[in-house]
């Protein structure tokens, strides 16, 4: 689980980092990225963190993690999970890209809406 949020994270910093600002929300088959391009504030979304409790009245979640960018470094932090993820973005025409930091052949792929 934990390897695939790494994987989806690292793509989509990847598609961040290649040129423009992050603004608007990019998307692929597992997650999501609502950014703006006047805050540092950065909304990521994964599905395979959805659950609506279950019957065992487990904590609902809505698969939403709040998380900070830095145009500066090019990077965006979310906390998983009470893990950091830190990931290194590009933006290149309508696509957003994570790269994994610690592994710049793992990136995610997003596309905006």
């Amino acid at each position: 689980m934990k390897r695939i949020i790494v994987l989806c994270l690292g793509m989509l910093f990847l598609l961040a980092a290649c040129g423009s600002k992050v603004d608007g929300t990019y998307k692929n088959d597992e997650m999501s990225i609502k950014a703006s391009k006047d805050s540092d504030r950065a909304t990521l979304h994964l599905k395979s963190l959805e659950n609506d409790g279950g019957i065992f009245g487990v904590e609902k979640n809505d698969g939403n993690v709040e998380g900070r960018i830095d145009k500066d470094k090019k990077t965006m932090t979310f906390e998983v999970q009470d893990e950091t993820m830190k990931f290194d973005y590009k933006v290149k025409g309508d696509k957003l890209i994570l790269i994994n930091p610690d592994k710049d052949d793992e990136k995610i792929e997003l596309k905006k809406e």
